[in-house]
């Protein structure tokens, strides 16, 4: 028999974080992010030398190109429709997100090396989230020497070309940078959480789909519709530079209207990574340490 003055513990259900609760917790998670990265950059700096060396060498490289580009239109007043600074533009939003994402995001290129050495289980159990923690594993400081410059070569063209700077230019132009920078870190995960299905030391995939946003510095009207479904729907490549600068110029081109899909085809392309990643991880067994 029970005893009626033993009270019965009531049943509580487990209770649902609200909404301070949760970004509370965002906060949280970017304020150890950006101190993560602020160590990887601080390594950097201590080493003045280096610092210099690959900041000037990351600036050469990019600028033989556009020498390139430069030395292409001086015989061609035009190409596929593009002038020589409408083109210049491209090269300059494709420049600021590629060396804005080896500042925040160059740790999935070491995500090979780190599973193949056993160096991921320290990250599963550490109470924070694994591909936050791949993105900070390294910062390359070859990165702000690319953004840096893509953002001269941005204004520069831009003033060339007779740009207005209204609100929403100056708007439509951030979006574009941040919309660029997220689709090119979404390829970077992409093409290296290979490692948990292929083992090996190394693999050739990850650098080709890489180098597959050199094809947007460029107009689409160069290429086959091939390569144009390819940067356009399956790396959506193409929405860090071409489809935006289409809206920014008010070119008058058929596709111009996916331009103005950039935020959605971003948002939808996070999710794909986002699925992807956690049914790689899943994936991985550990190496047997």
């Amino acid at each position: 028999m029970t005893d009626a003055s033993v009270p019965v513990p009531a049943f509580t259900p487990r209770a649902v974080p609200s909404e301070a609760s949760r970004w509370a917790k965002t906060r949280y998670l970017v304020r150890i992010y950006w101190r993560l990265i602020g160590l990887q950059l601080r390594t950097f700096v201590e080493y003045r030398g280096d610092f210099w060396i690959g900041m000037v060498g990351a600036a050469l490289l990019q600028g033989s190109s556009l020498v390139f580009i430069g030395a292409l239109f001086s015989r061609l007043p035009s190409v596929g429709g593009w002038t020589l600074w409408e083109v210049a533009l491209l090269y300059g939003f494709t420049l600021i997100a590629y060396g804005t994402r080896e500042v925040l995001c160059d740790g999935p290129w070491t995500l090979r090396a780190t599973i193949n050495k056993g160096e991921f289980d320290r990250l599963l159990v550490r109470p924070l989230s694994p591909a936050l923690q791949t993105a900070t594993l390294i910062a390359s400081i070859h990165g702000i020497a690319n953004a840096a410059l893509g953002w001269i070569v941005l204004l520069v063209a831009a003033h060339r070309v007779g740009l207005a700077w209204t609100p929403w230019t100056v708007l439509w132009t951030l979006v574009t940078v941040v919309c660029g920078t997220v689709i090119v870190s979404c390829v970077a995960y992409l093409a290296n959480i290979i490692g948990f299905w292929e083992p090996g030391t190394s693999s050739a995939f990850p650098f080709m789909i890489a180098n597959l946003v050199e094809l947007v510095k460029f107009p689409l009207e160069l290429y086959g519709w091939l390569i144009r479904v390819g940067v356009t729907v399956v790396l959506p490549f193409a929405f860090i530079s071409y489809y935006p600068v289409l809206v920014l110029l008010d070119k008058d081109s058929p596709v111009r209207w996916l331009g103005y899909l950039t935020p959605l085809v971003t948002a939808m392309f996070v999710g794909v990574t986002a699925w992807s990643w956690r049914k790689s991880v899943n994936r991985y067994q550990g190496v047997g340490h």
